[in-house]
């Protein structure tokens, strides 16, 4: 895995751990956050959960937290657009989560190309999701990156 997988894989961690997905209260907490603030709840998940970031990888994840934190109501909008017979507040919190947090790359921080970020994605989902999750955020993260 390299430094920026790492670094997604904290990022969504993190947004996971906070329920970014169910909490417009924790939301609200994290952005309200200056970025020394940010900056320590992040290496207080880090320490927890032993994760190593190179600087490069403490960058991404902080720079990606807070573009999420600052985008999440346009990002949610984005998914809600690409959803077929779903609702995003009924989604499970891993789903909604990787979609949000793809969505952020995709279309505000564009950090990689999309093919990538919908990779990673799709091994997040894998990972941590359901059986049908790999396919689920293929669907709505290929018919979000055809608007690109």
């Amino acid at each position: 895995m390299n430094h920026l997988q790492v670094a997604r894989e904290f990022t969504f961690q993190f947004l996971f751990h906070f329920q970014l997905a169910h909490s417009e209260e924790n939301r609200d907490d994290l952005k309200n956050l200056d970025q020394i603030g940010l900056t320590n709840k992040i290496n207080e998940l880090k320490e927890t959960t032993g994760h190593m970031l190179n600087d490069q990888g403490n960058t991404f994840a902080l720079n990606h937290i807070q573009a999420t934190l600052d985008h999440y109501t346009d990002a949610a909008d984005i998914v809600r657009k690409h959803l077929k017979n779903w609702k995003l507040e009924r989604l499970s919190k891993v789903d909604h989560t990787l979609l949000i947090l793809a969505i952020v790359e995709m279309y505000f921080t564009k950090k990689a190309p999309a093919k990538v970020i919908m990779n990673e994605s799709i091994e997040l989902a894998k990972k941590y999701g359901s059986k049908e999750s790999p396919a689920f955020i293929n669907g709505v993260l290929d018919s979000a990156a055809k608007e690109l």
